[in-house]
């Protein structure tokens, strides 16, 4: 069969020459926004000019108890300087210019259930100069398991618990700094699953019934709605308190790498609609029909490996979660598809920073891989066993349950396809472990794809960064 297009994809840590069928359709996302050429100036006035909110100094004054709390460095790309670093520098002077006094500011990393960072993680986020002036009483990590930092906020109507750092209710004036990557990230999510503790995050992050609405899609995503009924409750329980949170949204663009191309601030759910308003400008593409087999040719680069290791199991959430779900609508491929994982599959593990993750890899997965069958029998047992516990709250390890959410999300994909393929693993077995097929190369995936389908077959190639979302119409 002849694969007359030729263009460029990941393949773990390299860039390498892909050979493709006549007829791939090949995404690309919009041309990149231009950047911002004042970003700390578009923070100062969205500070001042907020968005269905008071401006800040009229927020807060001397004596004022004030938290800021900011996405933790697996949230979005580090930007140098970064974003984070800029508008929180921007809203600290500010406050100090109100009267704030800064032993009555306490800056949180909302890490949830990711890892603790350590000290010069942090300075890359936030700059030597706020990592080196604030001491670690005043600028630490959220912790998910410390039951005197967390507050129990009661449940939405359905039942869902609300708990969250104690900081986002018992401080004068709550803010937040948000670097938005992608139309899952921000808004809410970053204080009701950021700030928030296993009781609360296990209810949205356990095994769905496959639904096939991605979290990409803000206007059909059963997450997001979750998100918004629990932000509903903060929300009213820090009105009653005559309180309002405050958040402050850097978006990025397309660019590589990427840029910040606009600064939203003030109220929460006003804010974060402007930003989806531009994110839906920079990566929303039309595409129309679904294909016979999606192309994911992917890196060694994902949320949860920084400043450590990608494993197996980061990698399938990366192309059947992440990749797979970068869609509004239909998936990009029909439903009995076939989906081809181009990537240098390995079973390395990070036991320091992933302590959870290889016993799940090799005392689980032999026994079932059914997402639901896993959560019922084994996740209170990684929540709670004393070694991941100690791992998470001081030794800078995720959370025990963690890679369960990470297997979570292969729910939907492994329903809706025919067939799961790696193409080129170094490992072979790592995929047969998995659950996944495997071939030697990317020509022989392909060829099993004619197989199943015809020479003839439709081919989506989705290269992924940067970040294109389709808009699929059947």
């Amino acid at each position: 069969m002849k694969r007359p297009i030729v263009c460029e994809g990941f393949y773990g840590d390299e860039v390498v020459p892909l050979a493709l069928p006549e007829g791939t359709r090949i995404l690309r996302p919009p041309p990149p926004h231009a950047p911002l050429a004042d970003v700390e100036g578009a923070v100062r006035a969205a500070l001042q000019a907020p968005i269905a909110h008071r401006p800040v100094r009229e927020l807060v004054g001397r004596g004022a108890r004030v938290a800021i709390a900011f996405d933790d460095p697996a949230v979005a790309p580090m930007t140098d300087p970064d974003f984070r670093e800029i508008a929180i520098g921007a809203l600290l002077q500010e406050l100090t210019e109100a009267g704030v006094r800064p032993g009555d500011i306490r800056l949180i990393c909302a890490n949830a259930l990711h890892r603790k960072w350590m000290r010069f993680e942090l300075a890359r986020i936030l700059g030597q100069g706020i990592t080196t002036f604030w001491p670690p009483h005043r600028l630490y990590c959220h912790d998910a398991e410390d039951p005197t930092e967390l507050c129990h906020l009661g449940e939405t109507e359905r039942g869902i618990e609300v708990e969250v750092n104690r900081a986002v209710v018992e401080a004068d004036q709550f803010f937040y700094v948000n670097l938005t990557l992608t139309p899952m990230n921000g808004g809410w999510k970053s204080i009701v699953v950021g700030l928030s503790s296993f009781r609360s995050i296990r209810h949205h992050h356990r095994p769905f019934p496959a639904t096939g609405h991605s979290i990409m899609d803000p206007k059909r995503s059963a997450f997001r709605k979750i998100l918004w009924e629990m932000g509903d409750l903060l929300i009213a329980r820090l009105a009653s308190e005559g309180k309002k949170p405050f958040t402050i949204e850097g978006v990025l663009n397309s660019a590589t790498p990427p840029q910040i191309a606009a600064v939203h601030a003030g109220s929460i759910p006003e804010v974060h609609e402007k930003t989806l308003e531009f994110l839906a400008t920079q990566q929303s593409v039309p595409v129309t029909g679904q294909s016979d087999a999606l192309l994911l040719s992917l890196p060694n680069q994902d949320p949860y490996s920084q400043f450590s290791t990608i494993n197996p199991l980061l990698v399938t959430n990366l192309a059947l979660a992440y990749s797979f779900g970068l869609y509004e609508g239909v998936p990009l491929v029909r439903e009995g598809g076939v989906l081809i994982i181009h990537h240098p599959l390995s079973d390395t593990f990070d036991d320091a920073r992933h302590p959870a993750y290889r016993p799940f890899y090799e005392e689980i997965l032999p026994e079932t891989k059914d997402p639901f069958e896993i959560w019922d029998r084994y996740v209170e047992d990684y929540a709670h066993r004393p070694e991941f516990l100690h791992r998470y709250r001081y030794a800078y390890g995720f959370h025990g349950t963690h890679p369960f959410f990470m297997w979570n999300s292969t729910n939907f994909p492994r329903r809706h396809l025919g067939r799961i393929v790696f193409a080129a693993p170094r490992k072979p077995e790592v995929a047969q472990w998995l659950g996944f097929e495997s071939f030697p190369s990317l020509d022989a995936a392909l060829d099993s794809v004619a197989a199943d389908f015809g020479n003839g077959f439709s081919l989506t190639y989705h290269p992924t960064l940067p970040i294109t979302i389709a808009r699929v119409c059947p």
